[in-house]
């Protein structure tokens, strides 16, 4: 392979792969937040409580170019991810990874089944363009003479571009800190204009009113962190249950039930660092393992509304995470691999990443409406109410009333306090004919919602 053809052969391969394994999200539609984020107009009120402006302005774009083709859209995310895949790669290579390491790092980092809920999802673009934005950033960065020359302008144009895609991002100017993220080493410039790019817009964050500390709670949270932590790494070695609702309880731990779970953690940690240390570039790939994570981890609560029950732990948490932690483990197995058995230890990785690749199809076809994710959801009976609520409003528009019915009331045993699945609950009945319980329902609703009295008033008696 010739030195000028062997990138792009690379790349390649990478980007035919992805393609492989997700194509057939082209075949799927909108689901669960699609309706909301990936549809509502720039300029309009941005759904849920995150501002992400630059991801919102990529769906705008798409409006307006296409209308919200759904085969599109999903275009444009298998695209994105291949381009993230291939960034990865050669920003790995750049930092000196052996190139069978950059390769199958990269490759694991793109065939991994867990990526699947940030790619087939087309609301989880708010991960997939991050990353994009993040990688050339280091990339430009490895570039920069000087702490304000135009390439340290860049790298701070192009983070500020990640901040605007996910708040995730905002600790990830750490990573250029590490000396192995330039070439010059400890003596390359400061990243000072990338850090004050992340302080300020962590204010304006904050500023929105859009972000619920609640520092002073961690330690009751802390438990649940260490047991998200682990869950994730086994969803890493065996991503065999994917589903879309998972959560962690925050109460419930006995001391003798958290202790353990909380030094299994910091043992995961230890090993990492380990492996780091005697790996190379290990640094700069933990850092970025870390800093990318660590505001999904519980610190700051993700969904404070239900912060003090349970901790969201969803599978798209772990795409930026995976940046730094698949291209180490790819160079600690090429580095730490005894010589004469490197060629079966690829080969193992290769297998390991065929098997990946069957999975991720097989959970591409599990987002191709709503009514098979969320069924597929229900199945790990998940203690959230919104999956049994909105299967249960697909049911009502279908005409099944009994069915929807069954849902809403699965719904109001995890939710008793959800006016709109009292209302919705009674809207079934009266379909079924029962009225009496229908008024009930109804006038539960308007006990919890008062402001439901115009939809009470237009609801089939």
């Amino acid at each position: 392979m010739s030195e000028s053809r062997g990138p792009w052969l690379r790349g390649a391969l990478i980007g035919a792969l992805a393609a492989a394994v997700y194509a057939g999200t082209l075949r799927n539609g909108l689901v669960w937040d699609d309706r909301l984020t990936a549809t509502a107009p720039m300029l309009g009120p941005q759904p849920g409580q995150w501002w992400r402006p630059v991801v919102m302005a990529s769906f705008a774009g798409e409006l307006a170019l296409h209308g919200g083709v759904a085969a599109a859209m999903h275009l444009t995310n298998v695209l994105l991810h291949a381009a993230v895949g291939i960034l990865l790669d050669r920003w790995t290579l750049s930092l000196g990874l052996a190139p069978p390491a950059a390769l199958l790092g990269a490759l694991g980092f793109t065939l991994h089944p867990v990526q699947s809920e940030a790619v087939a999802y087309v609301s989880g673009r708010t991960d997939v363009l991050c990353a994009l934005f993040l990688l050339l950033g280091f990339l430009a960065w490895r570039r920069a003479s000087r702490a304000a020359d135009r390439w340290a302008w860049t790298t701070t144009c192009l983070f500020v571009l990640a901040f605007g895609c996910k708040e995730a991002a905002l600790l990830s100017p750490l990573v250029l800190f590490v000396p192995r993220a330039h070439p010059q080493g400890a003596q390359g410039p400061r990243p000072a204009l990338a850090v004050i790019a992340a302080i300020g817009w962590a204010a304006l964050f904050s500023a929105r009113g859009l972000v619920d500390l609640r520092l002073g709670d961690v330690g009751r949270r802390l438990p649940a962190m260490a047991a998200m932590g682990l869950d994730y790494v086994c969803l890493l070695v065996w991503p065999a249950h994917l589903h879309l609702e998972r959560f962690v309880a925050v109460g419930g731990w006995s001391t003798a039930g958290a202790v353990p779970v909380v030094l299994a953690a910091l043992a995961v940690v230890a090993a990492l660092v380990c492996l780091a240390w005697r790996t190379p570039a290990g640094g700069v790939l933990l850092v970025l393992a870390a800093s990318t994570y660590l505001p999904v981890a519980g610190i700051v609560p993700v969904y404070p509304a239900i912060a003090d029950r349970a901790l969201f732990a969803a599978e798209h948490f772990l795409y930026l995470p995976l940046l730094g932690l698949a291209p180490l483990a790819a160079s600690a197995l090429v580095s730490h691999w005894p010589r004469a058995a490197r060629p079966l230890g690829i080969g193992l990785a290769l297998v390991v990443f065929a098997g990946w690749g069957v999975r991720g199809m097989l959970r591409v076809e599990e987002w191709r409406d709503e009514e098979t994710l969320f069924r597929h959801t229900l199945r790990y009976d998940p203690p959230a109410a919104r999956v049994w609520y909105n299967l249960g409003n697909l049911r009502l528009a279908a005409g099944d009333a009994a069915e929807a019915a069954r849902l809403f009331e699965a719904a109001l045993q995890r939710e008793p306090g959800s006016a709109a699945a009292h209302l919705n609950l009674g809207i079934a009945f009266a379909r079924l004919g029962q009225h009496e319980e229908a008024l009930r329902q109804y006038a539960e609703a308007l006990r919890l919602d008062p402001s439901l009295a115009a939809a009470f008033r237009s609801s089939p008696r």
